[in-house]
């Protein structure tokens, strides 16, 4: 059976950096790395590091939102990872990928631009907004000031909302001046709440990357 050793003088093909969080359930993969190498990777990676354990995870194969998904949890036990830690992928082609290092997470700079964690200034624009008892049953969610703004100076009519758990899904944009300013999601603003668990109270944020 193939261990790491066998690629220790292969030179990786790509890679990418990313984060585990212990609170967070998949895995974020950096886009451009997927585009680069698009139908190459398969459901299923085999991830080594440098003692030869050897661990599987699948990935969703989804170009505009991609995740390790079944297995990310368990690579902080196989691979003796700290609670949140920074990994360092380098890619030999096929399914077979080594942790060519890694480190223990505990500034914001470490954060990749692609990640939804990110906040760097510069990098993406972000708008938080509060759920109520209210708001959270509405078939429309109405938003207001400057995500409004941004939203209509951006011209959108759907919005995909990619979520930690790793759905997505299309929000419609609603805006109508007559007989009242509005700017909305919907019409199943309902359903995406209720779909991903969110209650009252929960603050919902919204990165746009740049």
């Amino acid at each position: 059976m193939e261990t790491y050793r066998d690629y220790l003088d292969v030179t990786s093909i790509g890679g990418f950096r990313t984060i585990y969080f212990i609170k967070q359930k998949f895995g974020e993969v950096d886009p451009d790395f997927v585009h680069q190498f698009g139908d190459q990777l398969p459901e299923k990676w085999r991830i080594m590091d440098y003692r030869f354990d050897e661990h599987f995870v699948t990935f969703n194969k989804d170009e505009s939102h991609p995740l390790l998904m079944d297995g990310w949890h368990e690579m902080r036990e196989v691979f003796d990872l700290h609670q949140n830690e920074e990994i360092q992928f380098a890619y030999y082609g096929k399914d077979v990928f080594g942790i060519m290092g890694s480190k223990r997470f505990e500034t914001e700079d470490q954060l990749p631009n692609f990640h939804s964690r990110c906040v760097t200034p510069g990098t993406c624009h972000r708008f938080q907004v509060d759920l109520t008892r209210e708001n959270i049953r509405n078939p429309y969610f109405d938003i207001w000031n400057a995500f409004a703004i941004f939203v209509r100076k951006s011209n959108f009519n759907v919005l995909t909302a990619c979520c930690d758990n790793g759905t997505k899904t299309d929000l419609e944009v609603a805006i109508h001046e007559n007989p009242f300013k509005m700017t909305a999601f919907g019409p199943d603003w309902f359903g995406f709440c209720r779909k991903n668990d969110f209650r009252a109270g929960d603050v919902l944020c919204f990165k746009f990357s740049l």
